[in-house]
């Protein structure tokens, strides 16, 4: 990506919102204001305050990660996209949700905690997309029982999906203003103000410019290096099933060279 698209980046890019949201002022006004209560403080839960650029299991991660006082763990994440799965065709918010939670839990128990000690977790998306189509600003999950609804499993996990398309629904004036800043760009109240004012500081701290750089060439390598691993297993497939080099080379984008060393790793003899 280039400096260019850097000076507009909006709160909606991940990025910027990770950023914007080590502001603990402001992060505290957002979280007290989807939660409809007051946070007296907030600590990060990450090593460090500031963003690290850093790979999981799953890639780069941006999602805010943060405790209030009472020691409820927060994890707040912007989806600008209704993302569907390579192998299923299905959205992955459901799932990436399940996944969440594991390595949050998984991470608290590490620490040295028990499993009955595990701390309330709520789970944030503030997603720029409708994903149930009902006009909610807010979807709110809880475990209950399928035969009686009123029965909850307290296991004091909460997900939240915040929609920034929607219409109606029991959220605060700042919220709604905040999610119409996600969808539009444009402050309408004192608080969208306040991250607008830090959005555009951000925009011109070299730092925050050079991370972005960073973080944008690792998600390239990472994309190349996906498509790369497609055209591989295209490759031997088409190996397997004994199909001429020059159609496997066509088709894979591999080079010789790269076809006749595959066949070669995996036992399998190229078909001139």
């Amino acid at each position: 990506m280039t400096n260019s698209s850097f000076d507009t980046l909006p709160i909606s890019n991940d990025f910027m919102f990770k950023k914007v949201m080590e502001n603990e002022r402001l992060c505290k006004k957002l979280v007290g204001a989807i939660m409809q209560k007051k946070i007296a403080d907030i600590i990060y839960t990450e090593t460090e305050k500031t963003i690290e650029l850093y790979y999981d299991s799953r890639g780069v991660r941006l999602d805010v990660i943060i405790a209030d006082e009472k020691r409820t763990r927060y994890n707040l994440e912007m989806q600008v996209k209704n993302t569907l799965g390579d192998t299923t065709g299905e959205p992955v918010l459901p799932k990436r949700t399940r996944y969440y939670q594991s390595i949050m839990d998984m991470d608290m128990l590490q620490k040295g905690q028990d499993f009955d000690e595990l701390n309330p977790l709520v789970l944030v998306f503030i997603c720029a997309f409708d994903f149930f189509n009902e006009g909610r600003y807010v979807y709110t999950f809880k475990s209950r029982c399928l035969e009686n609804l009123a029965l909850e499993l307290k296991n004091d996990v909460t997900v939240m999906l915040l929609n920034s398309q929607g219409t109606h629904g029991d959220v605060t004036p700042q919220v709604k203003n905040f999610l119409r800043y996600v969808n539009e760009n444009v402050p309408t109240d004192e608080f969208t103000q306040e991250v607008q004012a830090e959005v555009i500081r951000l925009r011109q701290d070299k730092k925050a410019r050079r991370e972005y750089m960073v973080l944008s060439t690792r998600l390239k390598d990472e994309r190349m290096e996906g498509r790369k691993e497609g055209r591989i297993d295209m490759a031997l497939k088409m190996l397997k099933c004994q199909e001429p080099a020059s159609k496997i080379i066509a088709y894979s984008d591999l080079s010789k060279e790269e076809v006749y060393a595959l066949a070669q790793a995996n036992g399998l003899e190229v078909v001139e």
